[in-house]
């Protein structure tokens, strides 16, 4: 009788310590993956072209969101809008769309602060580019929202991670996948 409960003894013994063996580490579920390789990603519908790193899973499409790619929390989600005024083409039609873009994200999200706002060129279009902070379902997060104007549509690429992962994602992905871009006619 002493003997079962011996053993049962050093089994709970062997439960409670486990066993010897260190503790299993949890899987990294905040900080982005560093890219690894290259790949071209088509979205020929909506004429866009880019190179990604071939560790960040592409995004479905879903409603207006045409993808994207995707690290843990960092993320870049492609967005297609047609427009029915026409396109901004000259300085002050740009300066005038920026103005506005930015009055519309600040009322958004009353959080947002814009650390720099320009007029650039992506995949050879017009585009508005802001960098800043904001906050979306509750956590802070580094944003470079491009806003490209091209064949009667808007295209937003909407590129952000977690502020203490953004500079080396920034730097290391989403700038260079801006700097591969190219647009072409949509098909659709």
């Amino acid at each position: 009788m002493a003997r079962p409960l011996l053993v049962l003894a050093v089994l709970l013994a062997c439960v409670v310590a486990g066993c010897g063996n260190d503790r299993t580490k949890p899987p990294e579920t905040q900080a982005p993956d560093p890219p690894a390789g290259e790949r071209v990603d088509r979205f020929p519908k909506a004429g866009i072209t880019f190179t990604a790193p071939v560790n960040w899973p592409q995004m479905q499409a879903q409603g207006q969101r045409i993808g994207g790619i995707q690290s843990k929390r960092a993320t870049l989600a492609i967005w297609r809008y047609a427009r029915s005024e026409p396109l901004p083409d000259t300085d002050a039609e740009l300066e005038e769309v920026e103005q506005l873009l930015i009055e519309r994200v600040k009322r958004r999200d009353p959080t947002f602060t814009l650390q720099e706002s320009r007029r650039l060129r992506r995949g050879g279009a017009r585009a508005i580019e802001l960098v800043g902070r904001q906050t979306a379902a509750g956590l802070p997060y580094g944003v470079r929202s491009s806003h490209v104007f091209f064949a009667g549509h808007e295209i937003v690429f909407d590129a952000y991670a977690p502020p203490e992962f953004f500079a080396r994602v920034d730097e290391t992905v989403f700038v260079p996948l801006f700097e591969s871009l190219k647009l072409r006619r949509p098909r659709s």
